[in-house]
This record gives C-alpha cells, sequence and structure tokens, in this order.
C-alpha cells in the first residue's frame, strides 16, 4: 500500500484498493452535479474519499451554466459526502436504476 497522507478532513491512502480496481459498480446512488449551482469552490474533491472528483481550469467569466468538477463514476461509491458537504447545494444523490 502507498504512503498515507492528509488530505481534506481526514488521513487518505494513495494506492488503495478504489483506485486499483474499478469500485463504483457496486454503488446503490450516484452524486448528480447541478452545474449552475456548482462555483468550483473544491470542497467536494477535499472530502471525497475515493479521489474521483476532479477540479476543472474553468475561467471565473465562464457562464453559470458550465461544468466545474467531474465526478468519475468508475471510482464513486455513492457515499454521499460531497453532497453532504457542498455548502452551494450542487450535488444531490440519486438512486441508481438496476
Amino acid at each position: 500500500m502507498g504512503k498515507a497522507y492528509i488530505r481534506g478532513a481526514g488521513i487518505h491512502a494513495s494506492g488503495t484498493m478504489a483506485q486499483i480496481n474499478k469500485t463504483g459498480s457496486w454503488r446503490l446512488s450516484e452524486p448528480v452535479v447541478d452545474h449552475s449551482k456548482c462555483k468550483g469552490c473544491k470542497i467536494c474533491y477535499e472530502f471525497c474519499p475515493d479521489e474521483c472528483i476532479e477540479r476543472l481550469d474553468v475561467q471565473k467569466s465562464a457562464p453559470p451554466s458550465t461544468p466545474r468538477i467531474k465526478i468519475d463514476m468508475d471510482y464513486c461509491k455513492g457515499c454521499g459526502i460531497c453532497a453532504y458537504e457542498c455548502p452551494q447545494g450542487a450535488i444531490t444523490m440519486v438512486k441508481c436504476e438496476a
């Protein structure tokens, strides 16, 4: 296993199984981003335990509906931490369809 480092509010080990295997296939709910509400603050990125959120390089003058984050659904486990921590309410969790 890789060495541990501090990220956000917790400790996360780099090189976890989530990064090696695509673990997103067993989630029960998934995050949906309302890009018109997202300000690109990076809080969801900081709290994601699986490092599956990427902050996109977007100019501040870009239209409000321009995506500012991207969630890699191959690795998202649907824990909902991103939605809980989002101060703008831009991320909601929806039940996955079977």
